[in-house]
């Protein structure tokens, strides 16, 4: 076999390549380092962030627990839950049948009274509060409980949003001789049961000072609040309405004090307070005192929109029993706008043989110009039963007519003043004034009317 030898210079070619690979090689080589530097560099720089990323994580979640923490704190300093009952701790579903939750949150607010640090009745230790609604109730909330407490909160979140629906007929609330110190704040209440009504309160001692501060009553009832007892009964007192909605419609009325006429010790349910309220409501007596009361007023819009079914009268004040005793026949109004809607309506009904009853910068003369109330009695009183009380009218614009029932039984006690008043209609005395009596115009000691300052140039 032959072999062949390389010249020089096919040796020396070959030498060269050699020599090329080896450097591409060895730059192959460095450019591999280099890489792997890289790629060693970027898993230091992604362990790096991955732990950063994990300090970042430890860092938030310090920072939301020291946020909840916080949180709890101030929520222990503005709303003290151990004292705060709702509702839905005991099961309530807005929208459902709430009964047994809302049974079981008042018997919560009985087991928690505790004894008046200065020795007297118990007091509750814990507020109520109602979230948005409805809350529908077919059984009654409040029923008779042995015993005397005190210092009841139930609060809302706003009228109509926090709402309880009452679907049962007689009361939803019983307060049998026990709660009194009673605060409602910022809640409504509806019936869908014209059977229902909203409080029945009977008392031989306790079942007063109850505050309502911006709620409303609505839907069909029977009444709302009625106060009740027997003869040894001597409070139901200090009731105060202060910017309340009185709307729906009612039987008999919305505040019925003395649903036991015959009860003489009724007389001492006193001291009635309603201040700037809408009392806008469909039909039926707004305030009925059968045993009296000392009762003040200011301000307001009083609207009766709609007649009573039987078409009786509806009234803002009726007052239908004669004799009282000493203190418990002061009706004292201001500042009120009255709309008498239809024939039948009127401002007050009274039948009261003494004390006062007074009327200062009120006005009902808003559908003054409709045909209905040129005749409509819009006052009316009756002294038949013998005499009447001292009634003033100050600055005054009236409507319709205003009539004064005598009888051979008057004592001359009775007698109104009309202050600096005019009249949309019947500007006059004679069409005006009804004085109507047994036959004839009573003498002048019978009732006695004089005019001061007249609008309408009345004289006495």
């Amino acid at each position: 076999m032959a072999v062949t030898v390389p010249t020089g210079a096919e040796h020396t070619a070959l030498a060269g390549t050699v020599d090329s690979l080896t450097d591409r090689l060895g730059t192959t080589e460095k450019g591999h380092d280099a890489l792997g530097k890289s790629v060693g560099s970027l898993a230091d720089r992604l362990g790096t962030a991955e732990q950063g990323q994990s300090e970042l994580g430890s860092t938030v979640e310090a920072l939301d627990k020291r946020l909840r923490a916080a949180e709890n704190v101030i929520d222990q300093r503005v709303r003290p839950t151990p004292h705060i009952l709702r509702p839905e701790d005991f099961g309530a579903v807005a929208g459902k049948d709430c009964s047994a939750a809302f049974t079981k949150m008042l018997q919560a607010v009985d087991q928690g009274l505790q004894p008046d640090a200065a020795g007297g009745i118990p007091v509750a230790r814990h507020t109520i509060e109602l979230g948005p609604g409805p809350y529908i109730l077919s059984k009654p909330w409040m029923v008779p409980t042995p015993g005397r407490a005190q210092g009841l909160v139930v609060r809302g979140i706003g009228k109509r949003s926090s709402e309880i629906v009452w679907t049962g007929e007689g009361p939803l609330l019983t307060n049998r001789d026990r709660w009194m110190g009673v605060r409602w704040e910022n809640l409504s209440f509806r019936s869908t049961n014209a059977k229902g009504s909203f409080l029945y309160s009977s008392s031989t001692g306790a079942n007063q000072d109850w505050h309502f501060t911006s709620c409303e009553w609505r839907g069909t009832w029977a009444y709302g609040i009625g106060l009740d007892g027997p003869e040894t009964s001597n409070t139901n007192s200090e009731w105060r309405f202060s910017g309340c909605h009185i709307n729906g419609s009612y039987t008999t009325a919305f505040l019925w004090s003395g649903m036991t006429p015959a009860s003489k010790q009724q007389d001492q349910f006193l001291n009635f307070w309603i201040t700037d309220c809408k009392v806008e409501y469909d039909s039926g007596d707004a305030f009925r005192f059968d045993r009296g009361g000392h009762v003040t007023v200011t301000g307001g819009s009083f609207i009766i929109k709609g007649v009573r079914p039987d078409g009786a009268p509806s009234r803002f004040f009726n007052l239908p029993i004669v004799g009282h005793y000493d203190s418990v026949q002061h009706l004292n109004v201001r500042g009120v706008r009255f709309e008498l809607r239809h024939a039948t309506d009127q401002v007050i009904f009274s039948k009261w043989s003494g004390g006062h009853i007074s009327f200062s910068d009120c006005s009902d003369t808003a559908l003054g110009f409709q045909a209905h109330s040129k005749t409509l009695i819009a006052h009316d009183y009756d002294l038949t039963a013998g005499g009447g009380p001292q009634v003033r009218y100050t600055q005054c614009d009236l409507v319709g007519q205003h009539r004064f029932r005598v009888g051979s039984a008057s004592t001359g006690r009775a007698s109104v003043v009309y202050d600096q008043c005019s009249r949309k209609n019947n500007r006059t005395l004679a069409s005006f004034l009804q004085v109507v009596g047994q036959g004839s115009l009573p003498a002048e000691s019978d009732l006695t009317v004089s005019h001061r300052d007249d609008g309408d140039g009345i004289t006495s």
